[in-house]
């Protein structure tokens, strides 16, 4: 059976920009309608945008009406609504996008029945989604068919959006994060559609790329220019991540021995890095408190404190100073008071 991949990506539709994004805008584009900003009082026009094969909302049973069907312009400015009432609406995160390729095996119909199936992932974790079904020709010659799943950061309920959806933002529950989870869910659906659709012989695996870089998406405009030779920062980009991948291909089978052989689980170690790093500041800074603090004794038995082996006069004098700020830090108020002569050279 011969084993494929999928694009599945995502991007974070935000305002924190310095062309700060807009939910009615990414809604009327999506989904190729003339929509109106209400807050803005401008009309984002798509209508003539060529490509769109279906788009529709969908939401949980417990949403309301607005938030159902083709009512675009309604969902689009509750969401800009929805961030307008918090205090971080400045650099408010409006919704994720997820860009999702489809597969060429199944039709128009099929493929937009994929869509719909898996829009019950979002649904059973309380989310609502814009789904557009958009085809353009890719740069191999065929078509291309994609899904764009736009995803508000609010969960909803009975009158709108409520609390935001923190699982977006990491890893949370276990070490896998909820994107990737979303993807293994929708290989599933994949899986389930070529069953049904009777194709044989073709599966999608969501593993096929684990471990494996991602390269950049060139787009229409990219790949044109790929086309005619021009070389691109895409390009070179792409051509670096494949051969990283290819090296890592090999070296990752190597490594899992080696740590296999040793016990030594350097994987988990790269993941603990942040904590690695604190214990060599920490060691760095207890090390000088015990130099500072042999000064301060040094200093204290002669009125010129000894110069210790291979250390200069300036580095000595850093330690005197951090010896005493230490020293009276560690005193109560009283003997600071009684001892007026502490900051005094001796």
């Amino acid at each position: 059976m011969k084993t494929k991949t999928l694009h599945f990506g995502s991007v974070i539709i935000s305002r924190n920009k310095a062309s700060p994004d807009n939910a009615v805008a990414a809604c009327a584009y999506r989904s190729g309608k003339n929509l109106h900003d209400e807050k803005l009082d401008v009309t984002h026009s798509y209508s003539n945008r060529k490509g769109i094969i279906a788009a529709e909302i969908f939401a949980p049973d417990n949403s309301p009406a607005w938030m159902q069907g083709d009512k675009w312009a309604d969902f689009a400015n509750e969401i800009e609504k929805a961030e307008d009432k918090h205090n971080r609406r400045a650099t408010a995160l409006l919704g994720k996008d997820f860009q999702i390729a489809a597969p060429r095996e199944l039709n128009d119909e099929q493929n937009w029945q994929l869509a719909k199936d898996f829009t019950k992932s979002f649904k059973d974790r309380g989310l609502a989604v814009g789904v557009a079904f958009h085809k353009e020709k890719a740069s191999d010659g065929g078509d291309n068919p994609h899904f764009h799943f736009f995803v508000p950061m609010r969960e909803v309920n009975e009158q709108g959006f409520g609390k935001r959806y923190r699982k977006f933002d990491g890893v949370t529950g276990g070490n896998e994060h909820e994107t990737m989870k979303l993807r293994r869910e929708y290989y599933a659906c994949v899986n389930q559609a070529l069953n049904d659709a009777g194709v044989k012989n073709i599966q999608y695996d969501p593993e096929k790329q684990a471990g494996k870089q991602p390269k950049a998406h060139l787009g229409k405009n990219v790949a044109a220019l790929e086309k005619k030779g021009v070389r691109t920062i895409y390009s070179e980009y792409n051509q670096r991540v494949d051969t990283e991948n290819f090296v890592n291909a090999y070296s990752a089978p190597i490594n899992a021995q080696w740590e296999e052989s040793t016990g030594y689980q350097a994987s988990k170690d790269r993941r603990n890095y942040e904590s690695l790093e604190k214990y060599r500041l920490n060691y760095q800074l207890n090390r000088g408190s015990a130099i500072a603090a042999r000064d301060a004794s040094q200093k204290s038995q002669s009125n010129v404190a000894s110069l210790p082996v291979n250390r200069s006069e300036k580095a000595t004098e850093r330690a005197r100073e951090g010896a005493k700020l230490a020293a009276r830090q560690n005193q109560t108020w009283q003997e600071r008071v009684g001892n007026r002569d502490f900051d005094r050279e001796r």
